[in-house]
C-alpha cells in the first residue's frame, strides 16, 4: 500500500511539474507577444507596430508633454469621449484625434501629418485599437519624421476587455509613477481637425508629361513587391521611367529631370476619395471602379469601406495631381496599378514606340 501511495504521489508530482512548465511557457509566450490579441490591423498599422518594442515602463513625460491619439474608424464618438475624459483627469494632453486611415494613407498623408504633429510640438502618439476581444492603448514616442516611429522604439501598452477598466489602469499607472503638469486640457476630443495633404491642384485627367518626360516610380521597399513591380512595368509601361528609392526627395528628383512621380493612397475607399478631393456630397455603400479588360473599360463594384489602392501621377514642380478620368481603385496594389496604367495607355494611345 505504501508503494502504491508513493507511485501515485510521484505521478502527481510529475504531471504537476509538466503542467507548471506548460503554464510557465504559455505565460512567457503571451508576455513576449503583446500585440497578438488585437487583430485585423491595416498593412500600414502593422508595419508601424513592427518597429515597436514593448516595455513595462510608462513614458516619463506622458503627463507633462503633448500627445495625439491615432484611432481606428470602428470607435464611436462615445468611446472617444470616454477616453478623453480619463486622459484629462490623468493629465494626458491629447490635443488631437486622427483616424489612422488618414494618417497612414500614403506618402503625402504621412508627410503632411508628421509636419503637423511636429509644428504642434507632439511628444507621443497614442494608438487606440479595438476588436471583438477588447481595447488597447499603445503609447509611443513620435520621432518627428514621416515614418512616425523609430525602429525598436520602446513603447508602453495596456489592454483590457473593458474600456473603462483599461482607462482606470492607465490612470493608476500615471498617478503612481509620474508628476502631472498638464492641467489646461480641452474638455472635448478634437476629432474634426483637417490637415491639408496636397498643395497643388487636383485634376481628374491624365498628365501629358507622362508620355513626354521620364517618370519617377518609387519602389515599395519590399524585395518581393519590388521585383513584381519591376517586372510589370518592364512589360506594360512603354514610356520613360525609372525606379527610385521610396524615400527619394522630390526636389532632388525634379533637379534630375523628372517631371512626374507615381504615387498612391491606400485606405478605405470612401476615405480615399475624400483625401483625393472627390465630390463627397453623394455617398453610397459601394463604389464603382473602372477596370480595363481586353482594351475596354468595365465596371467593378467595391464596398465603400473596403481598403483600396488608388494610383495617380503627381507633377513634381507644382504638386498638381492627375487622378485619371475615372475612379480606378482596387483591392490589391497589383490590380489598382494595372487599372491605372491600362487606362492611361487607352487615354493617351501609348504604345511600345513611346519609350
Amino acid at each position: 500500500m505504501a508503494n502504491l501511495f508513493k507511485t501515485i504521489a510521484c505521478s502527481f508530482t510529475r504531471y504537476s511539474c509538466i503542467t507548471f512548465m506548460f503554464l510557465k511557457f504559455l505565460f512567457a509566450f503571451l508576455v513576449m507577444s503583446p500585440f497578438l490579441s488585437i487583430a485585423q490591423l491595416s498593412v500600414e498599422e502593422s508595419e508601424l507596430m513592427a518597429r515597436m518594442t514593448p516595455t513595462s515602463t510608462i513614458p516619463a513625460e506622458l503627463v507633462s508633454a503633448r500627445s495625439v491619439v491615432v484611432y481606428q474608424n470602428t470607435f464611436t464618438v462615445k468611446e472617444l469621449q470616454e477616453a478623453h475624459t480619463f486622459f484629462q483627469q490623468t493629465g494626458i494632453d491629447a490635443v488631437a484625434y486622427f483616424d489612422v486611415g488618414r494618417l497612414l494613407a500614403g506618402h503625402e498623408s504621412r508627410k503632411a501629418y508628421s509636419a503637423n504633429l511636429l509644428a504642434r510640438g507632439i511628444k507621443y502618439l497614442i494608438l487606440f485599437q479595438k476588436n471583438e476581444k477588447g481595447y488597447r492603448f499603445i503609447f509611443c514616442p513620435f520621432n518627428g519624421k514621416p515614418d512616425f516611429v523609430e525602429n525598436n522604439s520602446l513603447v508602453w501598452q495596456q489592454e483590457n476587455a473593458s474600456l473603462n477598466e483599461l482607462l482606470k489602469t492607465v490612470y493608476r499607472f500615471a498617478v503612481s509613477n509620474l508628476k502631472k503638469t498638464n492641467f489646461l486640457i480641452n474638455d472635448l476630443p478634437e476629432t474634426n481637425l483637417t490637415v491639408n495633404v496636397f498643395k497643388g491642384r487636383i485634376n481628374q485627367n491624365f498628365s501629358l508629361q507622362v508620355k513626354t518626360f521620364k517618370t519617377a516610380i518609387p519602389r515599395f521597399g519590399n524585395a518581393v513587391a519590388d521585383a513584381e513591380l519591376e517586372a510589370y512595368l518592364k512589360e506594360n509601361f512603354p514610356v520613360k521611367y525609372e525606379l527610385v528609392d521610396p524615400q527619394a526627395d522630390e526636389v532632388a528628383l525634379s533637379a534630375k529631370g523628372f517631371r512626374t512621380i507615381l504615387r498612391y493612397v491606400h485606405t478605405r475607399g470612401l476615405l480615399a476619395q475624400e483625401i483625393l478631393g472627390f465630390d463627397m456630397t453623394q455617398q453610397a455603400r459601394s463604389l464603382p471602379s473602372a477596370i480595363v479588360v481586353n482594351n475596354e473599360i468595365q465596371i467593378k463594384t467595391i464596398l465603400a469601406e473596403q481598403p483600396v489602392y488608388k494610383f495617380f501621377f503627381k507633377n513634381l514642380e507644382y504638386g498638381d495631381l492627375f487622378l485619371g478620368t475615372k475612379w480606378d481603385a482596387d483591392v490589391t496594389w497589383q490590380d489598382a496599378l494595372r487599372n491605372h496604367i491600362e487606362a492611361l495607355k487607352l487615354n493617351q494611345q501609348i504604345g511600345p514606340g513611346n519609350k
